[in-house]
């Protein structure tokens, strides 16, 4: 089951690349994001949801891409 962010980037259309390029972060850590192999800083977070409300010029949230509250394991 995809991530949150996985969804989101996937149903907008986003690339990762460009994901990458307007978060500041590198597409292998990015990755392991959307995969779920590795949970983000807030630091991290916010940029991420910054770059994703620049490029889909939606008013994007920190819990509309990432699971806040933490998953089971």
């Amino acid at each position: 089951m995809p991530t949150r962010l996985e969804a989101y980037l996937t149903t907008r259309g986003i690339k990762p690349a460009h994901l990458a390029r307007e978060s500041g972060y590198s597409r292998q850590h990015l990755l392991r994001i959307r995969t779920g192999r590795m949970e983000p800083t807030r630091r991290c977070i916010a940029a991420i949801v910054a770059a994703c409300r620049r490029l889909s010029r939606e008013p994007v949230k920190a819990a509309d891409l990432f699971d806040l509250e933490g998953e089971e394991r």
